[in-house]
């Protein structure tokens, strides 16, 4: 009886330690609002006409996937991507959230965009379109997007 008596502690204590280590640390689920913090930082930083926070969006090795363009690789390279949207006179950006998803530190945000320039004439162009985000959390807990694609719902002119 005795030695039944230490085998079933022996093996109580060992399922009591697999279960304390599959609970330690199990991080809140991530809800749509945070995973869309991201585009809505994005968003305002355009607005605000600041690159720089609109790259600090992105992953140091993120990569965007602009329409009709070349890939574009690096946070630093991304500044100046947007660098040169904002110099073109975008304004007026503005983001909706259509569906978010994650599982651990990584996450997707998929939605809708829309941002206004203006033509030589003066003339407000407003650009509609969709986008697919690909997130990452970081080690302070901030999603930044570690690829972005996105695509608008007009042609490109030929």
């Amino acid at each position: 009886m005795t030695r039944n008596s230490f085998i079933a502690g022996l093996l109580l204590t060992g399922f009591s330690m697999l279960a304390a280590c599959n609970n330690a640390e199990q991080q809140q689920p991530t809800t749509a609002n945070e995973l869309s913090q991201m585009n809505r930082d994005f968003a305002n930083a355009l607005n605000d006409k600041d690159a720089v926070a609109a790259a600090n969006c992105y992953t140091e090795d993120a990569t965007i996937l602009p329409p009709n363009e070349a890939p574009v690789t690096g946070r630093a390279n991304i500044r100046q991507y947007w660098e040169g949207a904002i110099a073109a006179g975008a304004f007026d950006v503005a983001v909706a959230t259509l569906s978010t998803g994650s599982n651990g530190d990584l996450g997707y945000e998929v939605g809708r965009f829309q941002m206004s320039t203006k033509d030589s004439s003066g003339k407000v162009m407003t650009e509609r379109g969709k986008y697919i985000e690909l997130l990452k959390r970081d080690k302070d807990g901030k999603w930044r997007s570690t690829h972005g694609i996105w695509n608008t719902d007009t042609l490109a002119l030929q």
